[in-house]
């Protein structure tokens, strides 16, 4: 199995919806949110583009805002 560290993001992403709890604790829509909106940030903070285009792909995905 790899480490987190050596994962694309789509895997990383792909496992984190496969074992939410494992990486929020207790499953939750507000504990998801809140390690996704962590996420983001570390992400810009250190040079990355974060969650850029999350919100559209799941309104396409969704197909409602």
């Amino acid at each position: 199995m790899k480490q987190p560290s050596e994962m694309s993001e789509r895997e990383y992403f792909a496992r984190v919806g496969q074992r939410p709890g494992v990486f929020v604790g207790r499953t939750s829509f507000h504990a998801l949110t809140a390690f996704l909106i962590g996420y983001d940030q570390h992400a810009i903070r250190h040079g990355g583009s974060g969650l850029a285009g999350w919100h559209e792909w799941l309104v396409t995905r969704r197909g409602r805002g």
